[in-house]
């Protein structure tokens, strides 16, 4: 204990124990290695002193690599490494355990069941999470216990406001509708949901402080949130100054979030927000070609929005094909009243068609979606004033204006098997919007693995999904017609409509918001602990900006430098085994050069190119910011050496800004990979 590791050391005879102490020194056995287990790992891996010691129970042999022979062998060999880093997790995860059941934290650690964590079984004890989505005349809430994963109360007030208001309650015990009631407001709908959930009848809850964290959906959250968020004051001061940008969903919101905060002041508290998922868009896709003025001063810019659903169902779909997310490009078609497309690419939003407001983008239930602005200076001409503007595009546009029938789809669908020849051509606008934006985005993600449709009309209605997918086969999107017919996502979460021979899977995925707030809402308040400064300061993690570098495979290096070359280690980087070599290369774009770029050893099994954003231009090349080893739809470039030329196909990116650290410095800053 104390020593820094010169040896990984493997059990070849006997056993050793592991003995950890404490600072008062008292001695903890924390594990016994048998023949095979590693000893040594961590310290040898991060050059930090070893925090236990290793002690032989009798007659013990072991094989020892040494640390130059560690560097140079085990640590470039990938099937090592993760074998090791395994084995650092499993015992970490272990201590990390022990740890928070000591102090009482009881999200720092939970099993998933899925690949992407949306479940909630947990291995500690479980909690109960409230989920809210408060609308202008409409209250949804579902509660969850976290040892199960369906909400064990789902409940919906509707015609908030209306004399003929209603509460419609699903339990384990049954269902329950109450109509003809009053409920004048957001907080007396409040008060109806809690009597709901602690009542005799259809009640889930004896005390209202069973409830420990309460998840809320906010529409509109701006420019400043990356995640979903504990609110605090700050939070709802922001919360407030997006209202004007969402006025039919973000005071409302908020009016749930300051009532429930009086009636449950022990309880966490967590946005969730719309546009979160969408922070990730590059500025190209999210800026408006407006002033700098404009977009400084007054955040003129598209936010996207439907971005908890876009998020969860890119994360099922991954789950359902059985492949990392980071490796497909992905379109979600969120269709319902209200409608958005999510171009997702590895996991990220990349483009979306709602703007700055909602109002932006496809055609929808009562919106008119995407119009010339110039019609609207028109139409100020003619005297309209804004709120007149407002009616006009928010509640008289879309399914409804076109059709003259209804907002509701099935309703004009109804009414154009009667040949109403409004509601067909409200029907054809509809989905050629929408076909359009698939296009678009198509060419906006350089290919498509996968097709999703959520929302009520998309995992509803067989019509429009045909519609949309007709003509798009030159495209590699084919729908299976039989399966489309008989698809009926509510038996199944995930529903596949892919025609045999079709390169993009075409699926149909229930939307569920309420579980990925409650998702959210489980991460936030993890984040919120984890980021206590005093756990921290004794181990500052170290900054810099990386410099453009090449990683190559040993072909393309051969054909760049000559047959008879290696690469020649000049300086060994942090990571273990890695240098930085000798060897240049030039970097030759469509628009200019960058020359003597550095490669970095070792060989790689595919080359990449990390690049700079003024380095793009210069080049004249658009690299997508991606994770290292993330290439697929890359950019090529040409590679130029001393001996010749090599042009890749791919490989060329901004790096993603990231950190790099130890499995145990990991766990401590309660991150798990």
């Amino acid at each position: 204990m104390g020593e820094i590791g010169r040896f990984l050391c493997i059990i070849y005879e006997g056993k050793a124990e592991v003995i950890s102490t404490d600072g008062a020194g008292n001695k903890k056995s924390m594990a016994t290695l048998t023949r095979g287990d590693l000893m040594g790992e961590m310290s040898i891996l991060t050059g930090e002193p070893s925090f236990t010691d290793v002690v032989a129970i009798g007659d013990c042999k072991t094989v020892r690599i040494p640390r130059e022979t560690f560097s140079s062998v085990i640590a470039t060999n990938p099937m090592a490494v993760t074998k090791i880093a395994q084995t650092i997790t499993k015992r970490l995860i272990l201590r990390e355990r022990e740890e928070a059941q000591k102090v009482g934290i009881t999200t720092a650690l939970r099993q998933q069941n899925d690949p992407y964590d949306l479940e909630f079984t947990s291995s500690v004890d479980p909690i109960k999470i409230l989920v809210i989505n408060s609308r202008i005349t409409s209250l949804k809430y579902a509660l969850f216990d976290t040892a199960y994963s369906i909400p064990i109360t789902e409940g919906l007030i509707e015609k908030i406001g209306d004399p003929e208001s209603c509460h419609s309650i699903f339990t384990t015990k049954g269902s329950s509708k109450e109509c003809k009631m009053y409920v004048g407001n957001t907080a007396e709908a409040i008060k109806t949901m809690l009597d709901a959930l602690t009542s005799p009848d259809y009640g889930v809850i004896g005390r209202l402080d069973e409830i420990k964290a309460v998840g809320y959906r906010v529409v509109h959250g701006g420019d400043k949130f990356f995640n979903s968020v504990v609110i605090n004051d700050e939070v709802i001061d922001s919360i407030k100054a997006c209202s004007p940008l969402a006025p039919l969903h973000n005071p409302y919101n908020l009016a749930a979030i300051e009532e429930m905060a009086k009636l449950l002041p022990s309880a966490g508290h967590v946005a969730v927000f719309d546009t979160a998922f969408h922070r990730s868009m590059p500025e190209h896709a999210y800026r408006y070609a407006l002033s700098n003025d404009l977009f400084d001063k007054e955040h003129l810019r598209r936010y996207g929005f439907h971005g908890t659903n876009h998020h969860y169902v890119s994360l099922k779909a991954a789950t359902y094909l059985k492949r990392p997310i980071n490796e497909l490009k992905m379109i979600s078609c969120h269709l319902g009243h209200g409608a958005s497309l999510c171009a997702i690419d590895h996991g990220r939003s990349i483009d979306t068609s709602m703007g700055m407001t909602p109002l932006e983008g496809l055609m929808m239930g009562s919106r008119s979606g995407d119009i010339d602005p110039g019609v609207l200076l028109y139409l100020m001409k003619l005297g309209y004033s804004p709120d007149e503007l407002s009616r006009i595009l928010n509640l008289e546009s879309g399914l409804k204006g076109v059709s003259g029938v209804s907002n509701y789809m099935k309703e004009v669908l109804d009414a154009a098997e009667t040949g109403n020849e409004r509601a067909k051509n409200a029907i054809r606008m509809y989905c050629y919007r929408v076909k359009k934006y698939i296009g678009a985005y198509m060419a906006a993600l350089g290919g498509l693995d996968v097709l999703i449709f959520t929302g009520g009309v998309g995992e509803n209605s067989t019509e429009i999904r045909a519609r949309i997918c007709q003509g798009l086969e030159p495209f590699g999107i084919s729908l299976w017609d039989d399966a489309n017919r008989q698809s009926k996502p509510f038996l199944r979460q995930v529903e596949e409509l892919t025609a045999p021979g079709s390169h993009v899977r075409v699926l149909v995925i229930q939307s569920n918001e309420k579980r990925m707030i409650a998702r959210e809402t489980l991460h936030a308040i993890g984040r919120f602990h984890s980021t206590r400064t005093d756990r921290f300061t004794a181990h500052p993690i170290p900054v810099n900006v990386s410099a453009h570098h090449v990683h190559l495979s040993e072909n393309v290096f051969h054909s760049l430098f000559g047959q008879d070359r290696s690469l020649t280690p000049k300086i060994s980087l942090s990571q273990p085994g890695q240098f930085g070599s000798v060897e240049t290369v030039n970097l030759i774009g469509p628009k200019g050069r960058v020359d003597r770029v550095r490669i970095l050893g070792p060989y790689r099994k595919e080359c990449q190119v990390e690049i700079a954003r003024t380095e793009e231009f210069k080049l004249g090349i658009d690299a997508p910011v991606r994770d290292s080893g993330d290439v697929e739809g890359t950019p090529g470039i040409i590679l130029e050496g001393e001996r010749g030329q090599v042009k890749l196909e791919k490989g060329v990116i901004c790096a993603r800004r990231h950190v790099h650290m130890s499995p145990e410095d990991a766990l401590s800053f309660g991150l798990r990979d």
